[in-house]
């Protein structure tokens, strides 16, 4: 099979221009400046990734992406282009759940106008479905995020809402490691929010707790698959591997990579650190012209120090000579 070249744009990986996706946007940043993965999926028992600008919102029509597999050797490889896979657009959920602000919200906020919520993604676990609850954010709509859960046997259903969902839409979820994992990405109005990334949620005294951070480098999780006892997970900054460690306090071993443009070596490894330092050192990103929602540059910072601030203050204790050169991904 021919294998088809990755053209770089900027630092990182880009689609060619003919028949691909067009440069999106991630709320504010031109995600051609991205190392992004656009969608995953397991084809012909290889895990499948789809690499290129990362899309903030889908486009209409077919979308063609560059494909780089993980073959049986557990060698990446580039194929040839394929049409992004498509996402179930039907209810997941039977019946569907009435989506409002149930629980402890709803002492808090009395449901106005433009408040809208639905069940976009489910996975089912231990004699239990859970459905993942998403809104958009802006233009006179919002919402609260969380988790549905359904009893397959009775059909009854309950509402988790864990603060670090309460900003994000649930874009993801599996079941791997008596976990579940939930993915997020941000629907709305750029500049008013970013997605909190990935969460690993564990149920205790009828109570879901969702551990954080994660040690993926995004933030906005456009694929999850289980496979190969692991689990992967695709952002706008690359990809991730979760595999179990049997430590009882470290129960996740985490590997991040990301797209190269190189037919021969198509992906590599790369601590969170290291990622971003080389995004905040490219000249392509301190070049890129603002938009509506700012400089971009500006616009990944405020992205980075808010939702891994141990990382900024190196960076800038580094840039000022107060702490030597290190791009341990430790502690977060």
């Amino acid at each position: 099979m021919m294998l088809k070249k990755l053209l770089l744009v900027g630092a990182y990986a880009a689609l060619s221009v003919s028949n691909t996706v067009s440069a999106g946007w991630t709320c504010g940043i031109d995600s051609s400046l991205l190392p992004g993965v656009l969608a995953l999926d397991v084809v012909d028992g290889q895990l499948t990734t789809y690499v290129g600008p990362y899309r903030g919102y889908p486009e209409s029509g077919t979308t063609i992406a560059n494909v780089i597999a993980l073959d049986e050797n557990g060698d990446w490889e580039v194929r040839e282009n394929a049409e992004l896979p498509g996402g179930n657009t039907q209810s997941c959920m039977n019946p569907p759940p009435d989506v409002g602000l149930q629980n402890r919200f709803n002492d808090i906020w009395e449901p106005e106008s433009g408040f809208e919520q639905y069940v976009s993604v489910c996975v089912d676990g231990p004699g239990k479905r859970w459905g993942g609850i998403s809104f958009y954010s802006g233009e006179g709509s919002w919402g609260v995020g969380g988790i549905v859960e359904q009893n397959t046997t009775t059909g009854a259903t309950r509402y988790y809402r864990p603060g670090p969902l309460a900003d994000s839409s649930v874009s993801h979820l599996e079941y791997f490691g008596n976990r579940l994992w939930i993915g997020t990405e941000y629907f709305g109005e750029c500049g008013e929010g970013v997605a909190v990334g990935t969460l690993a949620a564990y149920f205790a005294n009828d109570t879901l707790y969702a551990d954080r951070p994660m040690e993926a480098c995004g933030f906005m999780v456009s694929g999850m698959v289980v496979h190969s006892d692991a689990l992967w997970i695709s952002t706008e900054m690359g990809l991730s591997k979760v595999t179990k460690s049997g430590d009882r306090y470290k129960p996740f071993n985490w590997t991040n990579y990301v797209p190269t443009g190189d037919d021969l070596n198509p992906i590599r490894e790369i601590s969170c650190n290291t990622l971003y330092t080389e995004l905040f050192q490219s000249p392509e990103l301190a070049a890129a012209p603002p938009n509506d929602s700012g400089h971009p540059y500006e616009v990944l910072w405020d992205r980075i120090s808010k939702l891994r601030p141990h990382f900024a203050w190196q960076f800038v204790r580094r840039l000022n000579g107060l702490e030597p050169q290190s791009n341990s991904d430790e502690p977060k």
